[in-house]
């Protein structure tokens, strides 16, 4: 789900507020608005009156006077219903004024300070009637039995909280979590966003995997239609050419199949290139040349699988084949500014007017596409001395 930044309203997940469990109803709305409020009131208002209600059962239990109830009960429950809901009420008005951030922040906070002392005047007030009702007894003599005796050192300490416990029910807790929200929200959209990643990154390799579905056939019914016109001709070359591709295939669908991208390095997949060029050589009588200039350093570097085949065989489809004698594909790969640069070149018939790229190239572009969005870079052109150079140019930061 997308975060509502600005919607007071909206429910959030409860990771970004709160982390006290599920028993709480409100904890996954921002503190200080409405529904946050409403729904926070339904938990505390309920205990206050309780609390209120206990407090003037204390009195009646240990003193005897039951008459004293309902007056101290009903002081008892207002004072404590203020107690908890003065300063959040403040503080939710003020957050709904949509403030600049500090001038808000530093207006909540003296709304909870504000909200505690109205707290501790209604408290006041209603121990200051307690305090009557006590001087209305003195001098008498008071018959408590024992189990009334036993209620009111219950209740006593029961109803002896701290001003800590106040501060707490008063807002004091929900200020804590509203001065770390914006934290909070920060590490749950960055938490949605690696998970965005991933999800793009799952369907990146689903493109991958049909991107193979379509190269694979290709050279391989290539090469299988080959063998066909080569076996009553010269069945020595088509021989050749069957034992070169069992060769190639033996090492190269293992690692397309069970290779992960992270684990897919451009020495790998010059390798594959290599075998392919074989069987291409075996095809053509020998007659390509081929070029290899790569580093141990850069062969060990991250890169997309069978980008680079696509390329070498773009080459030899368009270029070397349909021309006449020998041909060159070289392999050229380097570090230059932060990016890995490929290059696949040959000396063939070269780009001809009007001719428009092929499906091997359009997968070329959207795997660069899928993987590296607008990082990276794909050119051809014309090569001065004739054929086409195919260039590739990703971040060194493999994603």
């Amino acid at each position: 789900m997308d975060l509502p930044h600005d919607d007071l309203r909206a429910r959030l997940p409860r990771s970004v507020l709160s982390d006290l469990g599920s028993w709480t109803l409100y904890q996954d709305f921002r503190p200080f608005t409405w529904p946050w409020l409403l729904r926070r009131g339904i938990i505390l208002w309920p205990l206050a009156v309780l609390a209120g209600c206990t407090y003037a059962t204390w009195h009646a239990s240990g003193m005897g006077t039951w008459g004293d109830w309902p007056g101290l009960a009903l002081r008892a429950c207002i004072a404590s219903l203020v107690a908890v809901s003065a300063g959040p009420l403040l503080a939710t008005l003020i957050r709904h004024r949509r403030l600049p951030l500090v001038l808000e922040r530093a207006l909540v906070l003296l709304a909870i300070l504000f909200g505690f002392w109205i707290g501790v005047v209604a408290l006041t007030w209603a121990s200051a009637y307690h305090a009557h009702l006590m001087q209305a007894y003195s001098g008498q003599r008071m018959q408590i039995s024992w189990f009334g005796q036993a209620v009111s050192n219950f209740l006593a300490a029961t109803v002896n909280a701290s001003v800590f416990v106040q501060i707490l029910a008063g807002g004091g807790f929900a200020a804590i979590y509203y001065l770390g929200e914006r934290r909070r929200v920060a590490q749950f959209a960055a938490s949605r966003q690696i998970e965005n990643l991933r999800a793009e990154r799952n369907a990146a390799d689903m493109r991958l995997a049909i991107l193979q579905a379509q190269v694979e056939p290709h050279f391989l019914f290539n090469t299988l239609a080959s063998v066909r016109s080569l076996i009553a001709s010269e069945p020595e070359r088509a021989a050749g050419t069957i034992d070169a591709l069992a060769a190639y295939l033996r090492v190269a669908l293992p690692r397309i199949r069970t290779t992960g991208i992270e684990e897919a390095t451009l020495g790998r997949q010059i390798d594959l290139c290599l075998g392919y060029l074989e069987i291409m050589n075996v095809r053509t009588a020998g007659r390509i040349r081929v070029h290899v200039d790569a580093s141990d350093t850069v062969r060990a570097l991250p890169f997309p699988p069978l980008i680079l085949l696509t390329l070498v065989e773009n080459a030899m489809t368009h270029g070397i084949e349909p021309k006449p004698g020998p041909g060159m594909i070289a392999i050229v790969a380097g570090m230059v500014d932060g990016f890995l640069s490929v290059s696949v070149e040959d000396d063939g018939l070269g780009l001809q007017p009007g001719t428009t790229p092929g499906l091997g190239l359009a997968n070329v572009s959207a795997q660069l596409r899928d993987r590296f969005g607008t990082r990276a870079r794909f050119d051809i052109a014309s090569r001065a001395g004739g054929g086409v150079s195919a260039s590739i140019h990703i971040p060194l930061a493999f994603p």
